[in-house]
């Protein structure tokens, strides 16, 4: 019986202890070091109004009330208008309270002057709103972020989704009513939307809707919310807007909608807009935000039924 040969392989060389280092050395130079410094501040609303809603603190810091002008607006009757500020220094956040009525705390201690935000900690403004504080790295701090946004947002346009709208509009209108300003909300129709789905398809019908969510999205302003009210109806809040403006804004979406083209294939689709205008003032009838959304979407119906491509106002 013939025996297989013995297989060969290279001779063993022990690697001297200088070898071994350098090319450990070596190696480290060339990875990337890890993105582990916890330098970013992240909140979770715990207790209040606003709960589920997570923030990043800016690095240039920002102030906590419910004043208008607070960064971070937090509409609760305990907060004072600049109640707090919420600060960088160095790697490290910090919370000032700005001689509020109902003061801060940070884990049950009252902020005087300024206080360290540590990881795990809570911090808490006047009796009714509470925040989880996170030390996070950029990492981590986009992760959470981009989760948050993904319960927020609807999956096919990128618009606020219903869930949101409804919580956003709680806050809006009871801040206007509370402080007698002005809120208008518009709601916005496609014309014969049905008539795209069946003669186009359904993938022509997200097209349209796509392109129309971006093209809303790019005309409001920053502090202004667009979210799918459902279907292919959307709505927009805007803040400190009377009606005249309010009307003018729904004229300029129905005339940039128009002339929008949305891509299908080698084509493209044209479509039209109804929009309806409802104005919260110190004058308004409108009790709360059910009161305020049936103006709006009375308004869109009258729209629609008389003629479409349109924009009325809610009387």
């Amino acid at each position: 019986m013939t025996q297989s040969p013995t297989p060969q392989y290279a001779p063993f060389r022990e690697e001297d202890d200088t070898t071994r280092i350098m090319t450990r050395e070596s190696l480290q130079r060339t990875l990337p070091s890890p993105a582990m410094v916890r330098d970013r501040c992240t909140l979770n609303v715990l207790v209040g109004p606003h709960v589920g809603r997570i923030v990043a603190v800016n690095s240039e810091g920002m102030v906590v009330g419910r004043g208008e002008d607070a960064e971070l607006r937090l509409d609760d009757p305990g907060l004072s208008r600049s109640h707090a500020r919420l600060f960088r220094m160095g790697d490290a956040y910090y919370v000032q309270d700005l001689g509020s009525t109902n003061g801060s705390w940070v884990d049950g201690t009252p902020v005087n002057g300024a206080a360290l935000i540590s990881d795990g900690c809570r911090v808490a403004f006047g009796p009714n709103v509470v925040l989880g504080a996170q030390l996070q790295d950029a990492i981590e701090q986009e992760a959470t972020l981009r989760l948050y946004e993904s319960t927020i947002r609807d999956g096919l346009t990128r618009v606020y989704n219903r869930r949101y709208l409804d919580s956003r509009m709680a806050e809006e209108v009871a801040f206007a009513l509370r402080h007698r300003t002005m809120l208008s909300v518009l709601i916005l129709d496609v014309d014969h939307f049905k008539q795209v789905n069946d003669n186009f398809g359904h993938q022509a019908g997200d097209s349209v809707l796509r392109v129309l969510a971006a093209t809303v999205a790019r005309l409001v302003r920053t502090e202004d919310v667009v979210a799918r009210y459902g279907g292919e109806e959307f709505c927009i809040i805007a803040r400190g807007i009377d009606g005249r403006n309010a009307a003018i804004f729904g004229e300029r979406l129905r005339r940039t909608v128009e002339a929008m083209r949305a891509p299908m294939g080698d084509r493209s689709l044209s479509v039209t807009i109804s929009v309806g205008v409802a104005t919260l003032t110190a004058n308004s009838s409108y009790a709360d935000t059910a009161a305020l959304l049936h103006a709006a979407d009375a308004a869109l119906y009258r729209a629609k039924g008389s003629g479409r491509n349109r924009v009325v106002c809610a009387p």
